[in-house]
This record gives C-alpha cells, sequence and structure tokens, in this order.
C-alpha cells in the first residue's frame, strides 16, 4: 500500500464535505484549503485523514463539483469537533471573502466494512 494512502478500516466514523464552487472561484477555494483550512481539521483530537475528490460532472449551472472525506476515530470526536463553535466561526469567517463561489453541504456516518 502507498504509505499516502490509510485503509478505511482505522476509522469507525467518516465525515464527508461536498462542495460545488463558481465558475472563476476555484483558485481562491483551493488555495484556502491547501493554506491551512485541511490542515487545520486534521488537527482536531481523532481525525485520522482526509482525502479531496474531483467529481467528474459540475452542477446544473455549471459548478464544479468536489469533496473531502475525512476518516475520524470516533463518532465522539466527530461530535467534539461539530460542537466547537468558535472553530466553526472562524472557518465561517474565513470563507466570507469567496462565500458567494461557494455551496457546501455535509453528511457523516459510520464506517460498515461489512458491506
Amino acid at each position: 500500500m502507498d504509505p499516502g494512502t490509510k485503509p478505511l478500516n482505522d476509522v469507525q466514523f467518516f465525515l464527508v464535505v461536498r462542495f460545488w464552487i463558481a465558475p472563476g472561484g476555484e483558485a481562491q477555494v483551493m488555495r484556502w484549503l491547501q493554506a491551512g483550512h485541511l490542515a487545520e481539521v486534521l488537527r482536531q483530537p481523532g481525525f485520522r485523514w482526509a482525502r479531496r475528490l474531483r467529481i467528474a460532472e459540475p452542477d446544473a449551472t455549471g459548478w464544479s463539483a468536489h469533496a473531502i472525506i475525512y476518516g475520524i476515530d470516533s463518532r465522539a470526536s466527530y461530535e467534539k469537533y461539530m460542537a466547537n463553535q468558535a472553530l466553526h466561526a472562524r472557518f465561517a469567517r474565513e470563507r466570507e471573502p469567496f462565500a458567494t463561489k461557494l455551496r457546501i453541504e455535509r453528511f457523516a456516518g459510520d464506517v460498515d466494512l461489512a458491506l
């Protein structure tokens, strides 16, 4: 296995952040992600790894589609992260310069290796 990859069986929970970027906004959003946002999330207790994906099809309005999958050690770590209001308020402030160029949705759940 590539040393940069992590198997799903090292985590019990996941968070998927799916997002769409308006035409012309991709460089700004990706710069924000790479300049520290991803690293900040991965510093949170229980967050083990992240994978960024570019979804092949844009949405109906031409916005590019992306996702980030985070592997988390437990539901408790996820709940603690989601309850951190100060952290999420800071992330919202950081997104303000490109808020009209970004749509986000999140979903989370248990990893089921029996499938």
